[in-house]
């Protein structure tokens, strides 16, 4: 139990690290959706009890990002 609390912990680190890069990419280049992205990073984790969940809620906000960016282009 203790080992799945620890990688669920060094997980949302790094995905909350990921929306900080985001965050911080967008607030330097007026970027909505990498804010967006960012703030959303930042907070789901906080949510989210499964590692797997976590992970893939991560991948798909990471993707919408870049979809958004290469076909809408916001």
């Amino acid at each position: 139990m203790l080992l799945i609390a620890v990688g669920m912990l060094y997980w949302d680190v790094f995905i909350s690290l990921v929306g900080l890069a985001f965050f911080i990419y967008g607030k330097k280049r007026p970027d909505i959706p990498a804010l967006a992205a960012g703030v959303v990073l930042m907070i789901y984790p906080y949510f989210v009890n499964s590692i797997g969940w976590s992970i893939a809620a991560g991948a798909g906000v990471v993707a919408l990002y870049f979809f958004l960016k290469r076909f809408v282009r916001i």
